[in-house]
Parts: C-alpha cells; structure tokens; sequence
C-alpha cells in the first residue's frame, strides 16, 4: 500500500520547515557559517583559521531576554487530588527541568511541541502517564483547513542507520487512530516507497482511545510560531562579518607601517655594512652586532644616511572606531528591531531613572504577557489531558506564572504612591506595577482605610531604596554579599512581624 496523502502532505511540510528552526538553532547558539562576497576573503581568513572564529553572539540576547521572565510558579486545579496527581506528573517527567528547557526552545525555535501519553508494562497495565518534548523538527501539527483551531493530525518522523541501511519512521496521530509508517532507504520525493510498520508485533493501524491528538503546540504566534530572535539575523550576520574583518586586520593596523621611497638614480656601491647572510662566515652573524657595524644608531646627534632612498614615511595605526562604530550600531539596531531593551545587550552605558526603565521595558515585557498567554493555555490543555489519562474528568488547570515585570525600585514604588495620592484605585495601581490581581487581592483583604496602604507602600519605597544603596555598597567592596542578605533578613522579618501586628489590631 502507497502512503496516504495525509503522509506524504504532512512529511513534505515537516521537511520543508527544518532549514529554518536549523537556523534559528544556529543564530541562538552562535554557530552561523559567514557569507564573503569574495571567495579570495574567504580563502585568505580561512588560512587563518579565521573562518572558524567563536563569535560574538548577540542574537541569543532577546531569546534569553524572554525565556528569562518565563516562570510558572504553580499549577493547581479546584481538586485536591488531582493537584497531587499534577505533582506527580512533574516529579515523573522532571518538569521542573524539562518545562523551562521547552519553554527556551519555543523562543528560539518559534515553535516546540509536548507529547502526553501513557505508559503501559506488557499486561497493557498504566505505569503512569509521559510528557516528553518534541522538536519542531521531528513533530508538526497539521491544522484543519475550516477550523484551523482544530488538530487534525500531528506526525512524527525520526531516521535511523545511513546508506543503504538509512530508515525512515513516520507515524500519524488522528483524534481516533495511530497510522504507523516506514519507508526503507534515502527519501528522495520522487516515488512514493512508504510501507506500513508493524516491526514491534502489533498493528500498523492503532486505536487511539483517548480521541485527542496528544502533541501540544506550544508557539509564540499562530499558526506556527516565529523564533523570538527572527529580527536579530541581519543585525547579526554583520556583527559576524565586522568581528571577523577586524581580527584579520588588526595585527596590520594595530600598529604602524613604515615605507621608504627608492631613487634609482643614487649609487649605492658605498653600502656600509658587508654583512652577507649568504657568506659562511657570516651565516650566524648579527647585522647589528659589533662585527657587522649598523649605519643607523640612535645616539642624540647621529646622522642617520638612508643611502638608495628619497623619502621615508610611516602609515598609521588604524582608528578603532572603524569597526566599534559600525559594531555599536547594529547592536542597537538589533536591539530597535527586536524590541529588547538597549541595556540588555550593553549594561556599561548611563543608568536611567526607574521610570525611563519601566517605560524602555513595556515592548519586552508586552511580548512575554503575550507568550505567557499562549504557552499558559498549552500547559493547561496538556495537564488538563494527562488528567484525564488517569481518570480526572472535567478538571479544570489553573497556569500561575511570575509576573513578567514588577515594580521594586524606589522610584517605582514613589510613582505607585503619587499615582493613589492622585485618585488612582489603590488595586488598579498595584496591578499595574505588576502585581497579579489575585495577590493584590490576598494582600488588600485586611486594609480597612488608604492610610495602612500608604504606609506599607510608603515602606516597600524605602526598603527599595535601601537595597539600591546596599548594592552599591557591595560593589564598592564597602560590605559584602553575606552582611547584605543577613540585613534584610532582618529588617524584611522585623517589617512582617509589623505588619501581621498592625493587621491584627486592626
């Protein structure tokens, strides 16, 4: 039996798309061939071994940036049991490592997928349910055609061997059945050589009982996903090029080049020195020792004769600023057209007021609510599906994630302060400052008046301001990491037993 056109439709796209997470792949890891536009270049540099340069990898700055602010903090449900069934599931899977490890891939890759499905011992009893990450180049969902919110299947393919022995896997998941494929050699498109598999005993043609494509798309747009550092490739590959220019150069322009014009028309039968390399004698000689006396000596008043030249001159060291100029630039052009913020890419630079921080930080920190959205509903669904792999119907999954962005300068805690002084509801401008409404909520349960608030604001400014004032202290060798973390402790405990006083006598 020929291959369906599900599987050869779903093949071809899954391998029409590898280049391109390969390339992600490379620009995240640093690991890009450069592009010379003269193959003269190209042979020069590479009989430096200049072509295979580490290079200066900047593009993996916004990915980092992103991934970074990627936190779940829990994810519950409205059951008790189900929730310790959730702790299972992470501790079996070592989510804890495995779930911020997909979380980077799909912002380098654009695109990562989590397969959830149970494992079963030879009897077909449950040892418990898997959720392994997949490679967007091993795994593609392919969407319906009306109602692109639907899987219609998703396939995996994997090769083994090489040559002659090379083997290719495929299998295709439907909401209903499990179609399981091999074709037997090198794919080339050309003919349609796909074979069913049955190699481990059971059918090629399986059941799925569980009536659910169990690969969750985890993306950072829709359909498919773009990698977070997509921009940073141009900006990069010319970073790249003006690295690898300047290390071929520099040891001709770190320092200057001395010339010397030659006039034919002087005679030069009256050189002084009779050294001659070539004579046996002199073959160990040195044409500035005593036995071959110089013309040129540097003592004050020496005369110095430069016999068969009219001219002398030097070329100059090359200014820096030919490559560090251009090199500047398109790190801050990397920096416009990804949307993360300068200070990511150069922390050397001038500092900036907490609130020129905040507002040079709300693209990034936009683009990681947005991810947070889409990554939080995948984790939910793909939860929400081990769970019912083990018999938890009608569970609904709650992602909690880290707030992308808080407030906790000084000057950001004054702004939140001048903002409720001025008529801003007290939980609107906390919410604002980062804080998730839930925990606004927890902490504003017990506040009876504005007052109490604007104390406890009034003391997270100060605390924000202290601790700005202790990091500089330790960076000035003043006091050190120790005695700074043993401070707080103690005024953040001195603060909670305050708190818990005031609320209590409240």
């Amino acid at each position: 039996m020929a291959g369906t056109d599900d599987l050869k439709y779903a093949y071809a796209e899954l391998c029409a798309h590898r280049p391109q997470y390969a390339k992600a792949e490379a620009y995240y890891d640093g690991d890009v061939d450069e592009v010379f536009a003269s193959d003269k270049v190209a042979k020069m540099l590479a009989k430096s071994h200049l072509n295979e340069l580490d290079e200066v990898n900047f593009a993996r700055i916004p990915v980092d940036a992103v991934a970074n602010r990627l936190h779940v903090t829990a994810i519950t449900t409205d059951s008790e049991a189900a929730d310790e069934e959730i702790s299972g599931l992470v501790l079996r899977n070592e989510l804890d490592e495995e779930g911020p490890a997909l979380q980077r891939r799909g912002c380098s890759q654009g695109d990562v997928y989590l397969m959830v499905w149970p494992e079963t011992d030879e009897q077909g009893d449950m040892l418990g349910v898997n959720m392994f990450v997949n490679s967007a180049s091993t795994v593609r969902v392919i969407y319906d055609e009306e109602n692109p919110l639907r899987k219609k299947l998703a396939i995996k393919s994997w090769t083994f061997g090489s040559g002659k022995d090379q083997v290719i896997r495929a299998d295709l998941w439907y909401a209903d059945r499990i179609e399981r494929w091999l074709w037997a050699g090198k794919h080339n498109g050309r003919q349609d050589k796909w074979e069913q598999w049955a190699g481990d005993g059971q059918d090629w043609k399986l059941d799925n009982p569980y009536r659910e494509v169990p690969f969750f798309h985890f993306r950072t747009s829709r359909p498919y996903g773009r990698p977070v550092h997509y921009a940073a490739y141009g900006p990069q590959a010319l970073i790249n090029k003006l690295i690898v220019s300047h290390a071929a150069t520099v040891d001709f322009q770190s320092l200057p080049q001395r010339y010397g014009l030659i006039d034919p028309a002087v005679d030069q039968s009256g050189m002084q020195s009779d050294f001659d390399p070539d004579f046996p004698e002199d073959a160990a000689g040195d044409p500035e020792g005593p036995l071959n006396p110089s013309q040129l000596r540097n003592d004050p008043g020496e005369l110095w004769m430069l016999q068969g030249l009219k001219g002398v001159g030097q070329f100059d060291a090359a200014q820096p600023d030919v490559y560090l100029k251009p090199l500047d630039r398109y790190i801050k052009a990397m920096s416009q057209v990804t949307g993360v913020p300068f200070t990511l890419f150069d922390s050397t630079g001038d500092a900036i007021s907490g609130e020129a921080r905040q507002e040079a930080k709300a693209e990034l920190t936009a683009m990681v609510e947005a991810i947070q959205r889409s990554f939080g509903g995948t984790w939910a669904a793909a939860y929400q599906f081990a769970l019912r792999i083990l018999d938890f119907d009608d569970v609904t999954v709650k992602v909690h994630w880290k707030p992308a962005d808080q407030v906790t300068s000084s000057d950001g805690w004054a702004t939140i302060e001048a903002k409720i002084r001025n008529g801003v509801p007290r939980e609107q401008a906390l919410v604002e400052a980062g804080y998730p409404p839930e925990i606004v909520k927890a902490w504003l349960v017990n506040l009876d008046d504005d007052a109490e608030l604007q104390r406890r604001v009034e003391l997270l400014a100060t605390l924000g301001d202290a601790i700005q004032k202790l990091g500089s202290g330790v960076a000035l060798g003043a006091v050190t990491d120790q005695q700074v973390a043993t401070i707080l402790d103690g005024v953040l405990a001195a603060a909670e037993r305050t708190d818990r006083e005031v609320t209590a006598g409240g």
